[in-house]
């Protein structure tokens, strides 16, 4: 992990992680020349659906978010040429140098010289052909052969992916082994030093409304570019992101050409928030009048997609890194006013290197003085965090402040709570009588019901033996018809058994009928048989005679 000397309350790290992929060759062993042109290339993502073919293109593409290839940006004109440009989105994999933060990729040369040192490593014993990326051998990394990270799999379908082998079996005839680099996150990148040094607490209402809003642009640029299917690639999400950082624009936001500190800083910040609300029509364009006409409901299928896919995008767009983005944004816009953040360099740094957040009735006199510093709400069971200056607004709002009663029976209850118990649990509220069943129709205060029972025993004593004088009655009624349904249960049961016994007798008959008429048809056989033989004998005879 990298370390730093300053202590910064917006500093963040995060890895990097890149696959190694190769085939094995027969008689030559595995080997990145054996991999196959339509699977993934030497160097890819997890999922696969972005590759690479040497380490430095895909470190450096991950880094900068450049996913679709280098130089995508547009640099000045020198000699009727456009210049490269290097797009930068926040991250390297060195600290902060004040030789390569001023750098502004103005020439081919520069670029060479930015990669190599992007590339380049501190440690000598780690390997520079790659980059600075060491192999993952951790348990959480799944079975590996414990030496160089390796993993083993019949092919790189995703149903073989999903069963590393340690060792190679005999089908197994491809590898992968995941390598990982920490890059952090520069914000020299985006503001001069003079601007982003300063305290590092911004306004939290302000903060939140943008992590959220870039989260949502992000969520439905992918809807509207790959529909409302569950799973979203690196290669469909990657280049989104970076357009949508892109689109930010830190550092070209502050209105304030004045300098003045009386200029509201709210108005760009509704431009940015407005840019962010429609960056998803922009960026990839609403389905056609087409699409809505073959699905009616396309718009309630992505409000109905749309918390799965916010989820989905947060593995690509983390909050800790859209809160820093919006704490940059804040400190480009508001760079003069200070109304939205805090014009000290210290205290941020201050509260984080003594125990980081405090407490609404913490000791003040060990706290900064910052009204943008992140407090925590002290109502039990609140986790909200929020600048200092809101911490009376949110007490107004929290669900979880303990409340007295409304009905005045003196239980402290959480806001959120109090209906409930007003209707359920308070000891004031109206209540009926519990034999309210057997006629009572008294309504009293719930902790009068007791003394309600005691005091009207007798009028309940009436009540319930009416009620049990109705039953009995209901009862009788009921046993009478028991009685008559009964009886004709039984006269219907000796009807069908003395139907059954008539159709078996029929059946019966017709089986005798049958019987006898085939008896005939053979008599009537055998006669015909007799009558033939007796004319032969007839005949016979006669010419016997003769």
């Amino acid at each position: 992990m990298m370390s730093s000397a300053k202590v910064e309350f917006c500093r963040f790290e995060r890895p990097i992680e890149i696959y190694e992929n190769e085939r094995l060759w027969i008689g030559r062993g595995f080997s990145k020349m054996g991999l196959l042109p339509t699977e993934r290339g030497p160097y890819s993502t997890k999922d696969g659906s972005l590759s690479w073919k040497t380490m430095t293109e895909a470190s450096l593409a991950l880094l900068r978010g450049n996913v679709m290839g280098f130089g995508n940006g547009k640099g000045r004109e020198r000699n009727g040429k456009i210049a490269p440009k290097r797009i930068r989105r926040g991250w390297s994999f060195h600290e902060e140098d004040d030789d390569q933060s001023n750098h502004d990729g103005s020439d081919k040369e520069n670029l060479r010289r930015e990669d190599e040192y992007e590339c380049s490593t501190e440690n000598d014993d780690i390997n520079d052909n790659y980059c600075g990326f060491v192999p993952c051998i951790g348990p959480e990394d799944g079975p590996t052969d414990n030496e160089d990270g390796w993993q083993y799999f019949p092919d790189f379908s995703p149903q073989s992916l999903l069963s590393p082998n340690r060792k190679r079996g005999m089908l197994d005839f491809v590898r992968r082994r995941k390598l990982r680099r920490v890059a952090v996150f520069r914000p020299d990148y985006f503001l001069p030093r003079e601007v982003y040094t300063k305290c590092d607490y911004c306004d939290s209402s302000v903060v939140n409304m943008l992590s959220s809003a870039m989260l949502d642009a992000l969520s439905l640029s992918t809807l509207f570019a790959h529909g409302l299917k569950n799973n979203v690639t690196d290669a469909q999400a990657l280049p989104i992101k970076s357009k949508l950082i892109d689109a930010l624009s830190i550092g070209d936001n502050c209105d304030n050409d004045t300098e003045s500190e009386d200029y509201d800083p709210g108005v760009d910040i509704n431009k940015v928030k407005d840019r962010l609300c429609t960056f998803a029509e922009t960026c990839v364009g609403k389905p056609g009048p087409l699409m809505q006409l073959l699905n009616a409901e396309t718009d309630k299928n992505l409000v109905t997609a749309m918390p799965g896919r916010r989820k989905l995008m947060s593995r690509y767009l983390n909050e800790k890194e859209r809160l820093h983005l919006s704490r940059l944004l804040i400190k480009d816009i508001d760079r003069y006013s200070y109304k939205m953040h805090c014009r000290s360099n210290s205290c941020a740094c201050l509260a984080n290197a003594t125990n980081g957040h405090s407490d609404l009735d913490g000791d003040q006199d060990t706290l900064p003085a910052c009204e943008f510093r992140l407090v925590s709400c002290t109502n039990d069971r609140c986790s909200a965090m929020f600048s200092f200056k809101h911490r009376t607004q949110h007490d107004e709002e929290c669900g979880y402040k303990l409340l007295p009663c409304p009905s005045g029976c003196g239980t402290l209850i959480p806001r959120n709570g109090v209906h409930i118990h007003v209707r359920d649990n308070c000891s004031l509220r109206q209540a009926e009588c519990p034999l309210s069943i057997v006629g009572c129709t008294s309504i009293v205060q719930a902790q009068d019901i007791t003394c309600h029972l005691n005091n009207h025993a007798d009028q309940h004593f009436i009540l319930m033996a009416n009620r049990m004088m109705e039953y009995q009655s209901v009862m009788k009624a009921m046993n009478t018809r028991l009685q008559l349904l009964e009886e004709n249960n039984a006269r219907l049961e000796r009807e069908l058994k003395r139907t059954t016994t008539q159709l078996q007798s029929k059946n019966e008959a017709k089986a005798v009928s049958g019987d006898v008429k085939k008896l005939t048809k053979r008599l009537g056989n055998l006669e015909g048989t007799c009558r033939t033989e007796f004319k032969k004998v007839e005949y016979d005879r006669r010419n016997h005679q003769k």
